[in-house]
């Protein structure tokens, strides 16, 4: 089973109807390779490579997470939490 954050990031992607929860490497992974508004950082490479690697079990789900937060970040997404 995938393992999940002990809390979630919530954010409002620009391409997407309503907010997005996210608990997992998995569904962060999901959104970093099908609806990320801007694929050409460091952060968004960085992230996608470490939600990947958790969600396979090849790495542990924190440092996804902290991936996650930086693609974010990077790409000037809102977060809601």
């Amino acid at each position: 089973m995938a393992e999940k954050w002990d809390e979630c990031v919530i954010i409002d992607l620009p391409n997407l109807e309503g907010i997005q929860i996210v608990w997992s490497p998995a569904y962060a992974a999901q959104l970093l390779s099908e609806n990320w508004p801007d694929t050409t950082g460091r952060s968004y490479s960085a992230a996608l490579n470490s939600c990947t690697d958790a969600m396979l079990g090849a790495a542990s789900a924190a440092p996804a997470r902290d991936a996650f937060l930086a693609a974010v970040e990077e790409a000037k997404i809102k977060t809601l939490r």
